[in-house]
């Protein structure tokens, strides 16, 4: 279960969160104007991640506040500013009322996903953890922190997120997936075979449990199944996390191979 997984878990949801625009007092724009405000800085976090952050910080001035700074947030993910797009982020949740709880919840995971990418995986454990305790049934966040696990080589505790995950949001192929990446790395094989069939069958040609089956194969021994579940990664999710890993397990399978 290594970072880069854990990473791409989390960007997923980082598009999901939208934060509500209330009126006040202090704002100069009004709340319809606010709202279409949020959804153009939005869009140009992904044209010019530069222009966006001025344009959050000027728009925060006229009473943009939480929205307008999660978009700078966002903006300074974009620009590689981890760091402060983690503590910014976390002062967002830390600050919302408990009524925005589940919000909270998500953007503490936006946070972690910064911290994640800062390499700051402590930092990153706590957002989690915090965004759990806002939502102890939020599966989307058991599967980030298990993952997290997983990267710092708690197999045990990522395999108690995976599993409550599972009662949370049945069949989901990725948590076999995982569950089964954290059984291979305890050696614990046939009980990682039995997961990835798991996934497999909801989902065939799912890339994680591909790329995670070919590690099993290839263990085993089966250096042809191996080689062929890492090549069909490559065709089913070409230019991608999973298929740069799926690219490395071959490269060793070769090496072993000479």
């Amino acid at each position: 279960m290594r970072l880069t997984v854990f990473l791409a878990g989390l960007l997923v949801a980082i598009p999901q969160v939208v934060i509500p625009l209330a009126a006040s007092a202090e704002e100069k724009l009004t709340s319809a104007e606010n709202e279409q405000q949020y959804a153009a800085c939005m869009v140009l976090v992904d044209q010019n991640a530069t222009e966006a952050l001025e344009s959050a910080v000027a728009w925060e001035k006229q009473g943009g506040a939480d929205a307008a700074q999660h978009c700078q947030a966002r903006a300074l993910i974009a620009l590689g500013q981890y760091e402060d797009a983690g503590v910014l982020l976390e002062r967002i949740a830390e600050t919302m009322p408990q009524v925005k709880a589940p919000i909270a919840s998500e953007v503490f995971a936006q946070a972690a996903y910064a911290w994640g990418l800062a390499g700051k995986l402590e930092r990153a454990l706590h957002d989690l953890n915090q965004g759990l305790m806002l939502q102890p049934k939020n599966g989307e966040l058991l599967i980030d922190r298990a993952m997290l696990y997983g990267q710092n080589g708690m197999y045990f505790e990522a395999l108690d997120d995976l599993n409550a995950a599972a009662d949370l949001l049945p069949g989901r192929p990725d948590i076999y997936a995982y569950r089964a990446s954290a059984y291979i790395s305890m050696s614990e094989l046939d009980l990682a075979g039995d997961n990835l069939d798991r996934a497999l069958a909801i989902a065939p040609d799912y890339p994680q449990a591909l790329l995670e089956r070919g590690k099993l194969r290839q263990l085993q021994g089966d250096k042809d199944a191996a080689r062929k579940d890492l090549l069909r990664v490559l065709e089913v999710a070409p230019k991608t996390d999973v298929a740069a890993a799926a690219q490395q397990q071959l490269e060793k399978l070769d090496l072993k191979a000479e």
